[in-house]
């Protein structure tokens, strides 16, 4: 699932006014500070509400230290911000820290405890520790079963660890309590994920509706519809979705990467590295650095390709290596880390760090997809087929996972099925990823699988 739908969790926990009773005093340097904006995220006015929200937790626990309720309201501040500049390690830890205040706290009352867990589930799963997500969202909704925030976590941990079926559940509950929003944009995920793109379309145009324009979690929503419209090959409706976004929040990082897809989806090369360019320039994200290798080496620059893919992988492990040793929690890379380097061509590596990614969620479709192309590009077809078909397990109609598949099956030694594949892939979406084309390999049947 893509790391933006927390976007929407983070801030979705509502916070309430409850003061809690510690017996440690705290010092002024133990709360974290708002590290300096290096790049024009967001607005001012955001800014300044954020600025004023850490202000005033602060001096709330000069004056009463033993308020709790405050560290919950600080752990949110460290979230928006970190969300917002994309320094998601340092406010994750930030957030857990403050955290840490309530849940290990002998006097916090059980809405405390409850609003501590919601918010630690949401900077879990930003942290790519799914396992660790569900269990903490678990406890949440033992306390309270009446919070739409705490299902959004549940739906969340439990299609990250591959229990799809819990997770239209917990979607139902959420949406039954709350419709708004967070619970529209987790029905269309989830109807995406069954192969009901019309219906994910439609789930997605309810939950921009359901949105202030000009919002963070908004332009997410709105952002994301046009990745759907994208997805289906309808480059010109996606394209004035990211237009109109960029004009309720200009230079919205999301936005201006949708734009650099809409160029890449026309053979725009030159346009869409400029896009690209400019919205690394917004939020340093590994993502769009990958995307901009995409770009060079579908433009021919091979050299370039090569260089920026090098830098993906440096700047993956340097976030890893940067982690304080003492973190409460670090980010789980491992799908990155595979996928940079399968990106690379560095098979060997790529497989290590998928098989990591399986063993923490082996039913989930994207985790055996990466395995699956992984394999496929080692020549390991049987390997490969195995995958394959649990990546296919929840009907899914994504053109490039069903072109895979079809490529995995062919040279599996099942040319009909892989045949059929393919060519409903084409019929989802006639504009299939030229570099995904390009690695397919001539057809090579294995008798033996």
């Amino acid at each position: 699932m893509k790391a933006r739908y927390l976007l929407i969790l983070l801030i979705a926990v509502a916070i309430g006014c409850t003061t809690g009773l510690t017996s440690c005093k705290q010092k002024e340097e133990e709360f974290p500070a708002l590290l300096e904006r290096k790049k024009a995220t967001g607005t001012k006015e955001e800014e300044t509400s954020i600025k004023e929200a850490y202000n005033k937790a602060i001096e709330g626990l000069k004056k009463n230290p033993e308020d709790l309720q405050q560290y919950i309201n600080l752990s949110s501040v460290y979230i928006t911000e970190g969300r917002i500049t994309g320094d998601n390690s340092y406010y994750s830890n930030a957030a857990l820290k403050m955290l840490s205040k309530v849940t290990e706290s002998k006097t916090a009352n059980k809405d405390l405890e409850f609003q501590a867990l919601s918010v630690k589930s949401a900077v879990l799963l930003n942290l790519h520790q799914f396992k660790q997500a569900l269990e903490t969202a678990q406890q949440g909704v033992a306390i309270n079963n009446y919070n739409a925030a705490i299902y959004g976590a549940l739906v969340d941990a439990n299609v990250e660890m591959g229990n799809y079926d819990e997770a239209v559940k917990d979607c139902d509950k959420m949406m039954a309590i709350r419709p708004d929003l967070r619970s529209y944009s987790r029905a269309s995920y989830l109807r995406q994920i069954y192969g009901q793109n019309d219906g994910a379309i439609e789930a997605m145009k309810m939950a921009v509706d359901a949105g202030v324009p000009g919002s963070e979690n908004t332009e997410w929503a709105r952002t994301t519809l046009g990745d759907l419209y994208l997805a289906k090959g309808n480059v010109d409706s996606a394209s004035v979705i990211y237009r109109t976004s960029l004009v309720y929040r200009p230079s919205y990082p999301f936005a201006v990467i949708g734009m650099a897809r809409v160029e890449k989806a026309r053979k725009n090369y030159d346009a869409a590295i400029t896009q690209t360019r400019n919205a690394i320039t917004i939020l340093s994200d590994v993502a769009f650095v990958a995307l901009l290798a995409d770009l060079y080496e579908l433009k021919g620059d091979v050299a370039k390709a090569k260089e920026t893919r090098e830098e993906v992988i440096r700047l993956l492990e340097q976030g890893q290596k940067s982690e304080e040793n003492n973190a409460n929690a670090k980010h789980n890379a491992s799908r990155e880390m595979a996928t940079a380097y399968m990106n690379a061509g560095k098979l060997d590596e790529a497989l290590k760090f998928a098989k990591t990614d399986l063993e923490m969620r082996p039913s989930n479709i994207d985790a055996n997809e990466l395995a699956a192309w992984i394999y496929y590009l080692k020549g390991d077809y049987a390997n490969a087929r195995t995958h394959a078909d649990k990546m296919l397990a929840t009907n899914t109609a994504n053109a490039n996972t069903l072109y895979k598949a079809g490529a995995i099956y062919t040279a599996a030694g099942v040319p009909d099925k892989g045949s059929e594949l393919m060519n409903k892939a084409l019929a989802v979406n006639p504009l299939i990823d030229q570099r995904l084309i390009s690695q397919v390999k001539p057809a090579v049947v294995n008798n033996k699988s």
